[in-house]
């Protein structure tokens, strides 16, 4: 997959420009956790514009969707919680004009420059600012004025990076620069001793089979090494096209090595005219077409715009990628059931005992009683004429000394009952484990033959989560069970006068989320470990509880936590809004976000009003 880079993003602005300045932000959609729509209208129509600050799928360009897309859906049709950064964006953007679009040259950074009008009708400039850096891209909005950020897509701590921290209330700075000059911007001066360097370096340098050189093996990462705002794909397109050999030793033999490549720098810097295409491998895409032959090759893609390049790309790299991984994760499912059902086959087959074998038991018990009279006690052998056989002759039969012949008999009876009855259940077995089997290569060979996601998603079920058959509720229950009273939630009263309730199990807990709690309340919970779930009832008028009140409530989730021994820990707190609970399946288990963290001292003395909670 190639990376979304500067040369890109500036291909996409150009185009998206005229379509966008002047235009009101009608609405704002987020789709992931990192990934918004701003819809702008104007007399001409809606226009979206999709910023993803994603890994490994950051882009920006324009879309078109059928429909409205539905803020509370996600791709999968799932339910999405709106963050906190997309409910500021709304606050502040709905309605907002955008007056102004800059990218710097060179970079994958671009500021969105909006004119706001708050709630007494001023007016403010607010710009949000989309890095398309990799793992390190982010959306973050702030105020032009002040310089101070109002939220962000990631917030980025001291911990997380020493160079340059983001989050909502601190100051806006670029990201840091590089030490090396960019490729966008660079001067022929510039270049040209830089060429001069490469080239000494390499006539001077003498080569050696064991010793690695110190100049770059090739001319694309010459280029990559010295220059910025060009990646692998771009560097090798532009080496392409002036018809140098990519091994640097070979390349900078050529008299016009410097002019050749200063020649598609300049047009590079200077480039207004896009001409996008993809292969339709998805191993590349180009918004420049230098590459010979891309228009008559059946293995590329044109498109009339670098927008519908860009959104297409990467929502085909995108599905291409889960189809694969849902792929991949049908064959594991089916790999291991193949695998148990095997094993269950090859230990079912090892108690089928062959026909003979069987017959020999039942027999050997006829011939003891069609002997009794000459079995004396203790003989441990019966040497008798062998009735059933076609040919006659003598069969020894082995006895059990210490049993007399009616009980031998019964004994070979009851092994024949026995051996017959395993092979039966094991016959059984085998049977209903090579019906399951052969669905199972049926389903593979489904699995291994679908083409898209939509085949894949229709074997998931049957391959994935098989839901076991649920007893009905009153064949669950006994007839003389009776009903367990329900727990009554604990709470206390703050020194401030707050209401505070505490889950002691994870019932307790399931039921505090799912009844009592109120979107504004404060839930906290020990950091990284079990523990209980408190509560802080939020009146109607949304005040905020004391920091004293939150530090008793705070000491409470960690001393009613598997942390209470004594020691300091740190407990997250989030308004109730932002927890939700996993699953249905795992009462107590949530996940949330927007969370601040409080340390806590276990070992001062406990609080009035935690005293009265222990003493229950």
């Amino acid at each position: 997959m190639q990376p979304f880079d500067a040369l890109t993003m500036r291909a996409v602005l150009h185009e998206a420009k005229p379509l966008l300045i002047g235009r009101k932000v009608d609405k704002v959609y987020q789709l992931g956790r990192d990934e918004v729509v701003l819809c702008m209208r104007s007399k001409a129509g809606m226009t979206n514009l999709l910023l993803s600050a994603q890994t490994a799928y950051g882009r920006i360009c324009l879309i078109r969707y059928p429909s409205v897309v539905n803020p509370e859906k996600t791709k999968a049709g799932q339910t999405l919680n709106q963050s906190n950064f997309s409910l500021l964006m709304k606050r502040h953007l709905t309605g907002a004009t955008l007056i102004a679009i800059e990218q710097p040259i060179g970079e994958r950074t671009v500021d969105f420059i909006f004119s706001c009008i708050d709630e007494v009708g001023g007016t403010s400039i607010k710009v949000l600012t989309a890095e398309i850096m990799g793992r390190h891209s982010n959306l973050i909005f702030w105020d032009k004025s002040s310089e101070r950020i109002l939220t962000a897509s990631h917030v980025v701590t001291r911990e997380m990076s020493r160079q340059r921290e983001v989050a909502a209330g601190l100051r806006f700075v670029r990201p840091p620069g590089q030490d090396k000059p960019g490729i966008f911007t660079v001067s022929q001066d510039i270049f040209m001793d830089k060429a001069d360097q490469i080239i000494q370096l390499v006539q001077t340098e003498p080569s050696s089979p064991t010793v690695p050189p110190s100049y770059p093996p090739t001319t694309e990462q010459w280029l990559i090494n010295s220059f910025t705002g060009l990646g692998r794909q771009l560097a090798e397109e532009v080496v392409a096209c002036t018809g140098l050999e990519s091994p640097i030793q070979a390349a900078t033999k050529h008299d016009n090595f410097k002019d050749q490549l200063w020649k598609k720098i300049i047009a590079l810097q200077s480039c207004e005219i896009f001409k996008p295409a993809m292969r339709l491998d998805l191993g590349r895409y180009t918004v420049l077409s230098w590459w010979d032959g891309i228009g008559s090759n059946p293995e590329w893609k044109s498109f009339p715009a670098a927008n519908d390049l860009v959104d297409e790309y990467y929502r085909s790299v995108e599905a291409k990628e889960q189809f694969q991984q849902l792929r991949e994760r049908l064959r594991s499912e089916l790999k291991s059931e193949t695998e148990k059902l095997e094993s269950r086959i090859t230990a079912a087959s090892q108690h089928i005992t062959a026909a003979d074998d069987l017959d020999h038991l039942k027999r050997s018990g006829d011939l003891i009683l069609a002997n009794l009279n000459e079995i004396r006690t203790g003989q441990d052998a019966l040497v008798c004429e062998n009735l059933f056989g076609d040919n006659g002759g003598k069969l020894t039969i082995k006895l059990n000394p210490n049993l007399n012949a009616s009980q031998n008999a019964q004994s070979f009876y009851r092994q024949y009952a026995k051996t017959r009855s395993r092979q039966a259940a094991a016959s059984s077995a085998c049977n209903e484990a090579n019906k399951r089997l052969e669905a199972l290569r049926q389903q593979t060979t489904a699995v291994e033959q679908a083409v898209d996601s939509e085949a894949l998603r229709k074997l998931k079920d049957t391959v994935i989560g098989r839901k076991q058959s649920e007893l009905p509720k009153i064949a669950q229950q006994k007839p003389n069970e009776k009903k367990k009273p329900k727990s009554k939630i604990l709470s206390l009263t703050s020194s401030d006068g707050w209401t505070i309730y505490v889950g002691r199990n994870r019932h307790e807990n399931d039921h505090l989320l799912g009844r009592l709690a109120q979107p504004n309340d404060l839930w906290l919970h020990i950091l990284g470990q079990g523990g209980a779930h408190v509560l802080i009832r939020v009146p109607a008028s949304k005040q905020e509880p004391p920091l004293n009140t939150i530090k008793e409530a705070a000491q409470v989730a960690a001393r009613l936590s598997k942390a209470s021994t004594g020691t300091k820990v740190r407990v997250v707190y989030t308004q109730c809004k932002y927890v939700k609970k996993v699953g249905k399946d795992k009462p107590g288990l949530v996940r949330y976000e927007n969370e601040k963290t409080l340390e806590v001292d276990t070992a001062t003395p406990m609080p009035k009003c935690m005293k009265t909670l222990f003493s229950n």
